[in-house]
């Protein structure tokens, strides 16, 4: 899931960063909805009950290891829009990769 995670990231923000920096409650957000476009692509909406908190766990982990620095250095307040807009994976790196 991490290097997933990493892929849709870099494809959906490859472009410079422009205009006003995203704050960190908005980088944040943009991490734990990436993370979470991964978890149901990978089944995760479908797990049984009794997995679900292991999959929490794992959501916390990914959150932890990426962090919001590439978010907070490297994007705009634009793309983090866009991204927090995306439905899924495609969309994300199709639709803001254009922003």
């Amino acid at each position: 899931m991490k290097l997933a995670l990493s892929i849709a990231l870099a494809a959906a923000m490859s472009l410079a960063a422009c205009g006003g920096k995203p704050s960190e409650s908005e980088c944040e957000k943009l991490v734990r909805h990436v993370i979470e476009l991964e978890a149901a692509e990978a089944g995760g909406g479908a797990a049984p009950a009794a997995q679900r908190p292991e999959l929490e766990q794992r959501k916390k982990s990914v959150f932890q290891a990426v962090g919001t620095g590439y978010c907070r250095d490297e994007m705009s307040v634009e793309q983090v829009t866009c991204g927090l807009e995306a439905k899924n994976l495609a969309e994300l790196s199709t639709k803001c990769e254009q922003s």
